[in-house]
């Protein structure tokens, strides 16, 4: 039997009825399996007679002929000698017991980026590292250029952002490993996806199914999705192999924090407003029985405002309603007494949305960051930032994942999801211990009686220990 690579999928030439996984193909009268079985077939001719191992590039046996690997085997060490901390050691280990397959689940500002370092001198072979931002391209581009640039027989490669370099290790972002993995699939041994709780999207778990890389890793500080498809990652990447809270590792490697919970009322105006917009949106879901809280009956209910007016202007009145409480006055109060508090902390604003960050940008003179905001502007308000120059900025939703966020200890969120990704990662970014090693704080304003008290107590559960006030 000869393997080989054929546009994400591994063609098994002159293969037995009894190969696992395999497929007929009629258009070329051979069986054919997807490229992430790779590793299974290898073993699977091995147990039944040959001597294929994945360390042999082309290997011609009795059994096999393996000419889909187009790998290399590397041998690299990082170039700056830090030790690990023992979590991260431990994880490490669980992926190599684990056959070098799995995913890691470590908090935001724990060093799951050092921890792939060591998993990709560990591993030993050609590396793609997924990331899905470009931000993020650029900043695994610099950890991997400072960690193994000088070992290289080529740079770090990167494929996206205007750049189409191909390397022994290699960055790039989900949206174009998703459109160049079908031609590249053969040519990394280890595939390392960050923020892998992307991945279950139908176009990006393509990756990994058309990736021959026997190694595989995941990291996350959130795991579980809401509609429950981080479950397709098992088959992809592995299982979970290692998982840390936030609390078990503040104090010692995080900061210790505490979450207060302020709880805000409408103005007369305000509650009058949105208790009409939110009878008109409850009546219409009452009268449908729409079980709004569960994926499947919020979907059933956009899927009917597609369609029915009376639907329509339910949405709308929700979106109303959750706007008159989400820039509720007295939450601006509330900040400005937060401002004074903490006028001598790192502190980060969170909103949900570019144009409420704009308006708290403008009435207390803080700088913003939003996807709008250009890279070049991103960086500079960042570096003061990193500096103390800017002491507070505010944003929307673009900090909440990827970016490198400088040490901060004091977060305020004024509007959020119900996503319990989206508070933790929020929460991370104001753990990462300071010199002074004082407890950071993040505060959520909620707007009583409205539906921001349920919002946050779902996204709270489960990932924090919470104080009201």
């Amino acid at each position: 039997m000869r393997l080989v690579f054929d546009d994400g999928t591994l063609l098994l030439e002159d293969a037995l009825e009894t190969v696992p996984y395999a497929e007929w193909d009629d258009r070329v009268e051979e069986y054919r399996v997807q490229a992430h079985h790779y590793r299974e077939i290898c073993a699977w001719a091995q147990e039944t007679g040959g001597q294929a191992t994945l360390q042999q590039s082309t290997t011609s046996v009795d059994s096999l002929v393996d000419d889909a690997r187009a790998y290399c085997d590397l041998f690299l060490s990082p170039a700056v000698a830090i030790e690990p901390r023992e979590y991260q050691e431990q994880a490490l280990t669980a992926w190599k017991e684990n056959d070098r397959r799995g995913s890691v689940v470590l908090p935001t500002g724990s060093g799951k980026t050092f921890l792939a370092v060591q998993a990709i001198a560990d591993a030993g072979v050609s590396t793609l590292v997924v990331v899905p931002t470009i931000d993020l391209l650029n900043q695994w581009h610099a950890t991997l250029t400072n960690a193994f640039g000088e070992q290289l027989p080529d740079a770090v490669g990167v494929l996206g952002g205007g750049s189409h370099n191909i390397t022994d290790l290699t960055v790039t972002t989900y949206d174009s490993a998703y459109r160049y993995i079908d031609d590249y699939g053969d040519q990394f041994g280890l595939l390392v996806v960050d923020e892998v709780h992307h991945l279950p999207a139908p176009s990006y778990r393509q990756i990994p199914e058309m990736t021959i890389a026997p190694y595989r890793l995941g990291l996350t500080a959130t795991y579980e999705r809401a509609d429950g498809q981080h479950e397709v990652l098992k088959g992809l990447l592995g299982s979970v192999v290692y998982e840390e809270e936030v609390d078990e590792l503040a104090g010692e490697y995080l900061s210790e924090y505490e979450t207060i919970h302020l709880k805000v009322e409408l103005t007369p105006d305000e509650r009058e407003r949105y208790e009409t917009e939110y009878q008109i949106y409850r009546d219409y879901v009452d009268s449908h029985e729409f079980d709004i809280w569960r994926e499947e009956g919020y979907q059933e209910f956009l899927k009917r405002t597609s369609y029915d007016p009376q639907g329509r202007r339910a949405l709308i009145a929700k979106q109303r309603a959750e706007a008159i409480a989400r820039t509720a006055e007295k939450k601006r109060d509330t900040v400005d007494n937060l401002l004074k508090r903490h006028h001598d902390n790192r502190t980060i604003i969170f909103t949900a949305n570019n144009e409420f960050a704009y308006d708290i940008s403008q009435e207390f003179i803080v700088p913003c960051i939003t996807h709008q905001t250009k890279t070049e502007e991103r960086t500079e308000i960042l570096d003061r930032f990193r500096t103390g120059e800017y002491s507070m900025l505010v944003t929307s939703q673009v900090l909440d994942e990827g970016i490198d966020v400088p040490a901060a200890n004091v977060g305020i969120i004024l509007s959020g999801s119900a996503s319990k990704r989206q508070y933790a990662q929020r929460l991370g970014r104001i753990l990462r211990p300071t010199d002074d090693r004082q407890p950071a704080r993040l505060y959520e304003i909620i707007t009583e009686e409205t539906m921001e008290t349920y919002v946050s107590s779902r996204r709270r559960k489960g990932v924090t220990r919470n104080a009201d006030s």
